[in-house]
This record gives structure tokens, C-alpha cells and sequence, in this order.
């Protein structure tokens, strides 16, 4: 049954589609008046020229997309608003997804199926740090608590894999930790996302049933960038549960860029350069999260005042692993032998193995690891680190 809330945002998100393709359509029209014929330029200045009653035009359009929101919103945001049951696994992946593609302007236009932060307990229900629920949804809250976090266009539903057990539970039975995983939008910019994850977890510690003595975070991709972000954040502001934190995980995290967002910005950037092309750059059109990560920004400075759909090198600020931490890096080859060709480009496909590792040219930007915090599975791909046997029986045995 589909929920009042996700009819409302899936309709908000196809007006808002069908501006932005009338935007498209618009400077298509526009470059094409303007070059075909020069004289249409003088055309402008009198005003006489066809691009000015085509304008009056998507003028129409844009004003009638507009008022159907309004009329949108008026209609079903009373009724979105009202408690709703839970939403499908499946329903969550798809939900997950469009944030991860467009979540900050998900965000931005107040769209209902822009994720809000929050954590999830092993049944799946939400936990809100801070609220009088905790107690009543954590049974048997641990000293020992490990934080999952998902990574670009994923949810928490994809923590639980092929299996029947999952990471959390299974370092539950293990090792005694109480697993929480985290939910987010994915679309956001990695800084906003790391700043607002420091918050909970101060929250979380400060009103969690009993004394916290361990925070572990495992960060799966851009999760891992998130955690690298709130950990740079809470040491700034020397929150408290920086010093909880013993262990951070970092499973196919890109540090320095994913193979595909440099593939899809130099793309975007090349169709940029032709007049005909431009207006079908829809690489322009991503989310924020996927833009940081061509480089693996973390922070606000990493991408304020900068095109991002320029063609610019790395400027990131340096942005070393928090001491007092244990860290402990995970990487995945598609091939047979870390030497091969396929595992050397590619990585996992996602991401390559330097980038996974923490390599770097500048000695600045690269990530001090010691070697035997370092593994890297040959064969695996870049979802197979969130289900694997063999990946989940090195992680118990770092954390043993």
C-alpha cells in the first residue's frame, strides 16, 4: 500500500522534473534561435524576435507547475504529516536511492521523502537521542556501542545482506557491543552530514541507560567519509564522545575520490564546453554528496565558494585520522590478485584500491595506516564488503 507521505513527494518530485526538463528545453530553444540565425540577436534588443514569445511560453508552463505544487501542498501536507505505518524494505531502498541522486534538493524544497538523520535499533525502529523512548527501545543496553553507517544511495536495510545475521548482530553476540545503524541522506554534502552525526552521537552518549565505555563506528563507502567528517567536527567543538570513540572502520570508503563521480564530472564537464551540448549536462544536476565525492571532501571549506562543475584540482584541507583511535581499512579487488589490470583500475568498480587504502601523492593527504590494519579481498566487489563471511570474521577478530 503506498503511504500518503511518499504520493506527496513522489508527485512534489515529478513537478519539480518536469521544471527542470522546461528549463532544459528552454536554453536548447534559446542557443538554437541565437545561432542559426545572427540576426536574431538584434531581433532581442527590439524585441521582436520568435525566443521572446517562446519564453511567454515556458513562462506558462513554469507558472502552471507552480501552482500545481502549492495546490499539492495545500491537499496532502496535513494528511502527510499524520503517523503512518512502516515503510517496506523495498520501499525504503527506493526511497534511499532518489535521496542519494537528489537529496539535497530534496532537502531543500521540503520534499517528504527527504531522510532526516536517525538511528534504527536491531528491530528497526527509530531512535531519536535525546527523546524518553531510549530506554524503552534499547533492552539491555551494552557499554559497548557500535554505530553502522551506510553508504551513497543505501539505507540500513542493506546492513542486513543475503543472510538471516548481520555485522551488528552478529558483533552483538560476539563481542557484547549494542548495534545501532545509521539512516541519512546521502544527498547532502558529506560536511553537513558529518556535522549532524557528530550531534546525535554527542546526544546518544549523553542519554544513553548506562555509562557508554566504547563507541566503534563502520562506515561502508561515503559512511566512511561521514564518520572521517563527524570525528573532525567533534574534535573541534572536544565533544565528549570523541573520547568514547575506540574504533572506526572503513569498508571501500573512498578517501580520495570514487572511479565513477571523476568519470561523471569529467563527462559533464566536456558536454559543458558545446552549446548544443550544455543544456544535457545533467551531471550538473546530482546531489551535493555525489559531487564530494570526485575527491572525498569532508569538509564545508572542501566545496564552499568552488564551481564543483568545474574542472578544478584537489584543494581539499588535509584531514588526518583522529588519534586516540584505532582505525582499520578495508579494500575489495574485482580481480584475482591485488597486481592484476582489473584490480588495479578498477578496485571494487567503484573504488580503487589507492583510494580504499588511503593513498595519496601528497604526503599530506595521505592516510598514516599501519599494516596490519589494512586488508584487502581479492574477487569481492564494492557491495560484497557489506555481506561477506570472510570480511565480517576480520572485522570480529580486530574487535575481539
Amino acid at each position: 500500500m503506498v503511504s500518503i507521505k511518499s504520493l506527496h513527494g513522489s508527485a512534489q518530485l515529478v513537478l519539480d522534473v518536469t521544471g527542470g526538463v522546461t528549463d532544459i528545453v528552454e536554453k536548447m530553444h534559446r542557443t538554437i534561435a541565437r545561432e542559426v540565425n545572427p540576426l536574431n540577436r538584434l531581433r532581442d534588443i527590439a524585441g521582436k524576435t520568435p525566443e521572446v514569445r517562446r519564453g511567454y511560453t515556458y513562462q506558462i508552463i513554469q507558472s502552471t507547475t507552480s501552482l500545481l505544487k502549492q495546490g499539492l501542498h495545500r491537499s496532502l501536507d496535513g494528511l502527510s504529516t499524520q503517523e503512518e505505518r512502516s515503510l517496506s524494505p523495498q520501499s525504503v531502498k527506493v526511497t534511499a536511492a532518489l535521496n542519494g541522486v537528489c537529496g539535497d534538493h530534496l532537502e531543500a524544497s521540503n520534499n517528504p521523502l527527504a531522510i532526516s538523520m536517525h538511528f534504527r535499533n536491531s528491530q528497526g525502529e527509530t531512535l531519536q537521542p535525546g527523546s524518553a523512548n531510549v530506554s524503552d527501545m534499547i533492552q539491555n543496553a551494552s557499554p559497548r556501542i557500535v554505530v553502522l553507517v551506510h553508504g551513497l544511495c543505501l539505507s540500513h536495510e542493506y546492513w542486513k545482506g543475503h543472510n538471516e545475521g548481520n555485522l551488528g548482530t552478529e558483533l552483538q553476540s560476539a563481542h557484547g557491543f549494542t548495534p545501532l545503524y545509521l539512516n541519512y541522506n546521502t544527498g547532502r554534502h558529506i560536511s553537513s552530514n558529518g556535522k549532524e552525526l557528530s550531534e546525535q552521537l554527542q546526544r546518544l552518549i549523553e542519554t544513553w541507560p548506562v555509562e557508554v565505555e566504547e563507541l566503534t563506528l563502520i562506515g561502508h563507502s561515503m559512511g566512511g567519509l561521514v564518520i572521517r567528517s563527524a570525528c573532525w567536527y567533534g574534535n573541534e567543538l572536544d565533544l565528549r564522545w570523541t573520547k568514547r570513540l575506540k574504533n572506526a572502520l572503513y569498508l571501500g570508503s573512498p578517501h580520495h575520490g570514487a572511479v565513477l563521480a571523476k568519470a561523471g564530472h569529467l563527462l559533464t564537464f566536456v558536454m559543458g564546453q558545446f552549446r548544443y551540448a550544455s543544456p544535457f549536462a545533467l551531471g550538473r544536476h546530482t546531489s551535493a554528496g555525489i559531487k564530494d565525492l570526485r575527491h572525498g571532501n569532508l569538509l564545508d571549506d572542501d566545496w564552499k565558494g568552488i564551481d564543483q562543475d568545474g574542472f578544478h584540482p584537489d584543494s581539499r584541507k588535509p584531514v588526518p585520522l583522529r588519534e586516540g583511535t584505532r582505525h582499520y581499512f578495508i579494500a575489495a579487488a574485482i580481480g584475482k590478485h591485488m597486481s592484476d589490470f582489473p584490480s588495479t583500475m578498477l578496485g571494487d568498480l567503484l573504488v580503487r584500491l589507492d583510494s580504499a587504502k588511503g593513498q595519496h601523492s601528497d604526503d599530506l593527504k595521505k592516510l598514516s595506516i599501519r599494516p596490519e590494519d589494512c586488508r584487502v579481498f581479492e574477487k569481492l566487489n564494492h557491495l560484497d564488503l557489506l555481506d561477506n563471511k570472510v570480511v565480517h570474521d576480520q572485522i570480529l577478530g580486530w574487535l575481539a
